[in-house]
């Protein structure tokens, strides 16, 4: 009996045919794998050093294009940037931490689950913290003479005014307050000065200029004015 036929007919025998193709994953190498750069407002810095250029590798693909990206350790955004060609800037200080680490990614782009990654620590303080603003009066002391009473008349008008000037450093404004002995008198034709001016007559006395920064009255500045009387040498009065 002929166990291969049913019915007079050959049973059908189906052929498999397996084709194997071996080939290598899509690899990606990114170089430097850690780096240290300064944040870019960092005080005294070669902006140099606030930036690196990554270089990229991909193996076993078409292309070596990639592309980048800039994560925490988290996953989450970075605060730097990167480019299209590699070149990762660093950010501001603000209140980011000194040794903050940034991941760099770079993802190849005919394969987009191969990827490579890379490490960058940021450095630095920062910016130089402003400094406290503060004002300087010249001249600091001045020697003037009343235009009246004993031998002041031989004292030329020049002898009896000043003219004082207010400088600031470090101040977003400018803009200052002059005071005589505490009374608040006008400025002259611009803020940062004050033409003092000795009328009538009198004795001896120290008279204090106070500079003012406007709507801060605890950055201010003073200077002396002592006023004499003058008495022509061998004159008895």
């Amino acid at each position: 009996m002929n166990y291969l036929l049913r019915h007079n007919k050959p049973y059908c025998v189906p052929t498999f045919i397996h084709h194997v193709v071996c080939r290598h994953r899509v690899e990606v190498e990114v170089w430097p794998a850690q780096a240290e750069v300064y944040f870019q407002d960092e005080r005294y810095v070669n902006p140099v050093n606030t930036k690196i250029q990554f270089d990229v590798v991909v193996y076993n693909a078409p292309t070596d294009r990639v592309t980048w990206q800039v994560a925490d350790p988290n996953g989450s955004p970075g605060v730097g940037t990167i480019d299209a060609s590699g070149l990762y800037i660093a950010p501001l200080k603000g209140t980011l931490p000194y040794g903050l680490t940034e991941i760099i990614i770079a993802t190849a782009a005919d394969d987009p689950f191969r990827k490579a990654y890379a490490r960058v620590t940021l450095l630095g303080l920062g910016p130089e913290p402003k400094p406290e603003p503060r004002i300087e009066i010249f001249p600091k002391r001045a020697c003037l003479y009343y235009p009246e009473g004993h031998h002041n008349y031989h004292i030329d008008i020049s002898n009896t005014r000043q003219f004082f000037r207010g400088i600031v450093y470090g101040g977003d404004s400018n803009e200052l307050e002059w005071f005589k002995d505490g009374t608040s008198v006008s400025p002259w034709w611009h803020d940062n000065w004050y033409l003092y001016e000795q009328s009538g007559s009198g004795s001896l006395k120290d008279v204090k200029i106070t500079a003012r920064l406007k709507g801060n009255p605890n950055i201010k500045d003073e200077a002396v004015v002592t006023v004499h009387n003058y008495s022509w040498p061998g004159i008895v009065v």
